[in-house]
């Protein structure tokens, strides 16, 4: 007899025994090493049955092999979450390249894996139930829709990586990022908070993993939640995806040499900026000039903390060696505002540093944006309260010095 079959029967014989003491437990039977020995079976079920060929895994699902597993899960081990780890990662290996495996796996256990991945806080049964999920929304496009529109299991799954920062929940919130229709299916049946938790995260993926990142999904959230959203719609989430988008080398055509998204940048901070002005304390975008209130909890949370901040970041970066970019500046009279901005905002961050920073990118190499900055009060004064003033010492030279030279001010 060949190794391969040795191992196939190896296999069944293991298959066996799991069957055997679901039988005397049902008996009245049991002994007290009946849960190891079980948890051990399992154990070698599971680090064995990638062997296995086709005939073999079909008689062993004809002989009732998921409900057997179905019963171990939900009743025999029902205490025992490491037991019900292991059962689970002998399924995941078990459905690899079988569609009947997997598609009676995902019947008779997808409710299970969902309460899992909802209310278990053991961290092995969390990861083992995101990965057999995973793995069977791999291999079924149908059973991957049903599952990113459970919003729950969603919820939960990005929980557990902020939480917990689980191998499995960032392999799935990969896929997510992976792919704009997957993306967009989320984000859709989310709810507002959810939404921005899921923004949130992907901020981090683009510090962090942004290779993981596609460019349609930064392009879907550019145009479906910015240029073609008006300003209440528009979250200092996705703005700040955004604006850390432009940092990365990757996303340069998608953001950077964008120019329909730097003329809706445009339009907003002329907005938010004339509003800012306004001395309206209930307004979102009025300044807070208190340097203390910079730690106040009101602040940090406020729905536009970072908004204007991440706004100048990216025209900053949409600036950088992009001459069309700076003359836009010029012509919609931004420059006047990046220098009023030069001021503190408890409310907006490094709001300063930002705007010397895009002064210095819209002004180095175009000597028509250095005239317009050295002849500015013919165009306007600048606001009192910038901590900028318009004297000689107001030079292109003045504003390289205030910044770094690298090419991208990464904060």
């Amino acid at each position: 007899m060949s190794t391969e079959r040795q191992q196939n029967n190896d296999v069944q014989e293991f298959v066996c025994c799991i069957m055997d003491l679901n039988a005397r437990r049902l008996s009245g039977r049991s002994n007290p090493n009946d849960i190891k020995n079980a948890t051990d079976t399992f154990r070698w079920l599971r680090n064995n049955s990638p062997i296995l060929d086709n005939s073999d895994k079909c008689r062993l699902l004809d002989s009732g092999l998921i409900e057997i597993c179905s019963w171990y899960c939900n009743t025999y081990f029902a205490n025992e979450s490491l037991s019900c780890s292991i059962l689970l990662q002998f399924l995941a290996n078990f459905s690899v390249g079988h569609e009947n495996a997997q598609r009676q796996i995902f019947e008779g256990f997808c409710n299970t894996l969902r309460h899992f991945i909802v209310s278990s806080q053991d961290s092995k049964l969390l990861n083992s139930s995101m990965m057999l999920l995973y793995n069977l929304c791999l291999c079924d496009v149908n059973f991957r829709e049903e599952i990113l529109k459970d919003v729950n299991t969603i919820q939960q799954i990005m929980t557990h990586w902020s939480q917990k920062e689980l191998e499995y929940s960032k392999i799935f919130l990969d896929s997510i990022f992976s792919n704009s229709k997957d993306f967009l299916l989320v984000f859709t049946n989310l709810p507002d908070c959810s939404k921005d938790q899921l923004m949130d995260i992907i901020s981090v993926w683009l510090d962090n993993y942004h290779e993981e990142v596609s460019s349609d999904v930064i392009v879907a959230i550019r145009n479906n939640f910015f240029i073609d959203c008006v300003v209440d719609k528009i979250t200092r989430h996705v703005v700040n995806v955004l604006a850390k988008a432009s940092n990365v080398e990757k996303f340069n055509y998608e953001i950077k040499r964008h120019t329909t998204l730097l003329k809706k940048i445009m339009d907003l901070l002329v907005f938010i900026h004339k509003c800012a002005k306004d001395n309206d304390d209930s307004n979102d975008f009025s300044r807070v000039k208190d340097l203390s209130a910079l730690f106040n909890s009101d602040v940090q949370t406020h729905n536009r903390f970072w908004f204007k901040s991440d706004l100048i970041r990216l025209i900053a970066n949409m600036c950088y060696n992009n001459q069309e970019h700076q003359n836009l500046m010029r012509s919609n009279d931004i420059i006047p505002i990046l220098l009023e901005c030069c001021a503190f905002d408890a409310k907006n961050p490094l709001m300063r540093e930002w705007s010397l920073f895009a002064l210095r990118n819209i002004l180095e190499g175009n000597l028509d944006n250095q005239d317009f900055v050295a002849n500015i009060d013919s165009v306007g004064s600048i606001d009192p309260e910038s901590s900028i003033t318009l004297t000689d010492s107001l030079k292109m030279a003045s504003i390289k010095n205030s910044i770094s030279d690298s090419d991208t001010m990464f904060i």
